[in-house]
């Protein structure tokens, strides 16, 4: 890295200067010693305040003067400050949310002269904290803190409306994160009250007694002070101060106690609200070795669902959508869709998750094995408490039950919109005969190998052509079309005439699948009028084919195709026998088929 003193000799030169004439002129600045150390230039000193001595040690970082200077106790062990961070470092009032390059050392240096002497920390009889001139963000506060539990609004206003004194039993979960873990409240049994769920947290955060993973615990509803019980250190503590709150000397280790209490093991868990009506949740680590551990709240004050969802989505809600294949496109589509507000889905594929999908899907490692729709629907749990998707492990084109296979189309006949994510033209004319008979909307969509685009349509009863019509025209395009240099090696992945393997990416994948989501939306919406003037479109990510340059995007025309006859007709003979042969089975009777059928 390039050295900032060499490079700006005139910085260095001002940044001496100033600080010669700082310690001229005041007197609390004494025994400037500039050093070098692993590359870096430092400044000692000493500062003396209220007749006590502060050794410190300023730092020019190498990006100097672009970002701040480091200044620190020349002892690092050393805590001085309230205003002081775990490395060591003082938070000034010249730091990186107030810095510009004009600012000096000699500056910074009188900066730490004004937090010592307000706060004076080396005299035990007169300390002051100083005012701070910033607030951490919620992410500054629980850096440092790996243990915490998750506050909604819901939980926090139901707290709020239970009376004082109230105790009783909740129910939480405990989730493993890589950093951290966090806590989730989930149920509350209140004495003598109803019992109630944070309808917030999606099922799958939610632990139950079928899988094992549910913890038991208790709380209170106190008079006492967040100050008092963040000073809480030991179960033993615990309990003497519910007694002098009026609760009753409770032993937390005694199974007589708990067995009182309404639970059959000693719980492992504590929520305390203070007088405030501030929560607290303590981890009941070990009751015989009289440990606990304070976990750190994390708030939400807009945990309701779909509260950042934009208005003219809200309806969403309400549907139902059926996707085929959830490969890298249908997953993605799926945990938007999820994510935009569709609660309902039935998902249907037989396939398997392996180590080679990991570079274009949503899921990951831990799926390896689990067949893809099983780990999207779990994927789907967690993202909202209202979702619910049903599965479907079928093969629709392979060899399987064919009640099994009725049942699976029926249902997803039922869903209000249907997705083809597969790019399998066996499994579309299968899921367009079930759009079609039912009268529902599809979409699919099929990402170009090579990554180089790809083709997005929908098909609307009584607004666009049938699904077959549609696709023939999507075929005469491309017929008309100059042919492809790419030839097809496996799932988007072609090879050049001069063999080079080229292969859509993970982005690639997510454009159209991002593109699809839109489509969907819209047309679960019915909106009048569309935002999509066509109902199909070639949307390209390359200059290659018919694609001019990345993000050309080409419509085609369907319009003319709609109104044209969806199946054969009937002639008025054949409509006037079959209306007799089902108006006699209507009436519960039986018939042998015996008749001619005319032509």
């Amino acid at each position: 890295m390039e050295i900032w003193f060499l490079r700006d000799m005139q910085r260095l030169s001002l940044e001496r200067s100033k600080i010669q004439r700082l310690q001229a002129s005041a007197e609390w600045l004494e025994g400037v010693n500039w050093t070098l150390e692993d590359g870096l230039l430092c400044v000692e000193a000493i500062i003396r305040v209220h007749g006590y001595e502060y050794p410190i040690r300023m730092t020019y970082p190498a990006l100097f003067p672009s970002i701040p200077l480091v200044v620190r106790p020349k002892n690092p062990d050393e805590r001085w400050s309230t205003h002081q961070y775990r490395d060591g470092t003082l938070c000034l009032e010249w730091g990186p949310d107030t810095w510009h390059p004009d600012v000096t050392g000699a500056q910074v240096l009188e900066s730490v002269y004004k937090l010592l002497d307000i706060e004076n920390p080396l005299d035990s009889d007169r300390k002051v904290v100083a005012p701070s001139r910033h607030r951490l963000s919620p992410g500054q506060e629980l850096r440092s803190s790996p243990g915490r539990f998750y506050v909604s609004s819901e939980l926090k206003g139901y707290l709020a409306t239970l009376p004082a004194e109230s105790s009783g039993l909740l129910e939480f979960s405990i989730q493993v994160q890589s950093k951290s873990f966090v806590v989730f409240i989930q149920q509350i049994h209140p004495s003598g009250l109803q019992v109630w769920d944070d309808a917030s947290i999606p099922q799958g955060v939610c632990a139950s007694e079928k899988n094992g993973r549910v913890q038991k615990g208790v709380f209170y509803k106190t008079a006492l002070d967040a100050n008092s019980i963040n000073a809480i250190s030991a179960v033993s503590e615990i309990e003497r101060a519910l007694d002098q709150a009026g609760y009753g000397l409770i032993s937390f280790a005694c199974r007589e106690d708990t067995h009182l209490m309404g639970l059959q093991h000693p719980p492992s868990g504590l929520l305390l609200l203070d007088s405030a009506g501030e929560p607290h949740f303590l981890l009941l680590l070990d009751l015989e070795d009289d440990t606990i551990w304070h976990l750190a709240p994390v708030k939400s004050e807009t945990s309701g669902v779909g509260v950042r969802v934009p208005t003219d989505l809200q309806g969403l809600s309400d549907k139902s959508v059926g996707i085929v294949g959830l490969g890298s496109l249908g997953s993605k589509i799926a945990l938007s869709l999820a994510r935009t507000g569709v609660s309902r889905f039935f998902l249907v594929d037989d396939d398997v998750f392996l180590p080679e999908n990991v570079c274009r899907h949503v899921l990951d490692w831990q799926n390896v094995g689990e067949h893809k729709v099983d780990a999207v629907a779990a994927a789907l749990s967690r993202i909202a408490p209202n979702i619910k998707a049903d599965v479907s492990r079928l093969n629709i084109t392979g060899q399987e039950s064919t009640a099994s296979l009725s049942g699976t189309l029926s249902e997803l006949g039922q869903c209000d919109l249907i997705i083809d994510a597969t790019a399998s033209s066996q499994v579309f004319n299968v899921v367009a005969a079930v759009a079609f008979t039912c009268g529902r909307p599809l979409v699919w969509a099929e990402v170009y190998v090579g990554g180089i685009g790809g083709m997005i349509a929908r098909s609307r009863p009584e607004h666009d052509p049938n699904p077959y019509a549609m696709r023939a025209a999507y075929h005469h395009f491309t017929s008309e079309a100059p042919a492809h240099s790419l030839l097809v090696t496996q799932n988007y992945t072609g090879e050049t005439t001069e063999g080079i393997v080229l292969t859509a990416s993970d982005a690639d994948v997510s454009v159209l699948a991002y593109h699809a989501t839109r489509l969907t939306i819209d047309t679960l919406l019915e909106r009048e009028p569309s935002m999509f003037p066509y109902s199909m479109y070639l949307v390209g990510l390359a200059r290659s084919w018919v694609f001019e340059a990345p993000f050309h995007t080409i419509p085609i025309e369907t319009e003319h195709l709609v109104g044209q006859k969806d199946i054969n007709p009937v002639s008025d003979g054949i409509l006037s026998e079959t209306a007799d042969f089902l108006s006699v089975l209507l009436e519960g009777k039986s018939t042998e088929d015996s008749s001619t059928i005319r032509n």
